[in-house]
């Protein structure tokens, strides 16, 4: 496939560190995540360990994994990425500045001329990475095919409410509830179901703008408020765009994970 870019990323330390240790349980957490990112990946593998960064997908000759962390550039390039690196603090994965990061990578950010012979750009967290590439490509007939989340969240309102649960998301929540109103009173509505930005493939020589002045729109959201907990931008920004997005329902597009 070549006409298939497939991207990935991952920012930070190899494996998750809890960002506060107030407890006997996450501090064994916290001993046993900074053990492993000092332990060899194959070692890991051999083991049985997941590591943050997986195989490519199956059939795909150009996969661009993107990471601040040149200490994964053996791991990624073992596993059959092509690395790029983008500079950024080194924090924990989960950090809003790690986070914000990937969104550079999500919402095609890094995209520039070397990618132009693409027609086809495929994003998958390193949580979500699929081999189902050609059914990907059958379905995505409008601009870009994403997923719904698995859960039935009918409205802005439940993603924001399940994402206040997530210290990194609920730390600019109040902002982001704010940016939220202000739509709505320009016509945007909150009963929109929220999708799942874990996957979105792009077909790029259908409708490359548009696609690109959502994922503007999105990124720099996120970018604005802080707020890394892009399905509830997604949610609100994508209304415009809706004649150039085809969402699937989760089970129709499997994850390794199936997630």
């Amino acid at each position: 496939m070549n006409n298939v870019a497939v991207l990935s990323c991952w920012f930070g330390l190899r494996f998750n560190k809890p960002q506060k240790v107030n407890s006997f349980k996450t501090c064994k957490i916290w001993i046993y995540a900074t053990i492993k990112n000092f332990l060899p990946f194959k070692f890991l593998d051999t083991l049985g360990f997941i590591s943050i960064i997986p195989h490519a997908p199956n059939g795909v000759g150009c996969c661009y994994f993107y990471s601040n962390n040149k200490k994964l550039k053996t791991e990624i390039q073992f596993k059959g990425w092509l690395f790029c690196f983008v500079e950024g603090e080194l924090s924990n994965g989960e950090s809003i500045a790690s986070s914000l990061l990937a969104k550079k990578v999500k919402f095609l950010q890094i995209y520039n001329t070397s990618f132009s012979h693409f027609e086809h750009i495929i994003y998958m967290d390193s949580r979500r990475i699929t081999d189902d590439i050609f059914n990907i490509i059958q379905r995505n007939e409008k601009g870009i095919l994403i997923r719904y989340e698995a859960k039935l969240k009918p409205s802005i309102w439940h993603e924001v409410d399940e994402a206040k649960g997530q210290e990194r998301y609920a730390k600019h929540m109040d902002k982001t509830i704010d940016f939220i109103n202000a739509k709505l009173t320009q016509g945007y509505f909150a009963n929109n179901r929220v999708m799942n930005t874990g996957i979105i493939a792009y077909a790029m020589n259908t409708k490359n703008t548009r696609i690109r002045s959502l994922c503007n729109e999105v990124y720099n959201a996120c970018v604005t408020l802080q707020q890394p907990e892009c399905q509830i931008l997604w949610c609100l920004l994508s209304q415009p765009y809706m004649n150039i997005i085809n969402a699937e329902e989760t089970f129709e597009i499997k994850s390794r994970s199936g997630l």
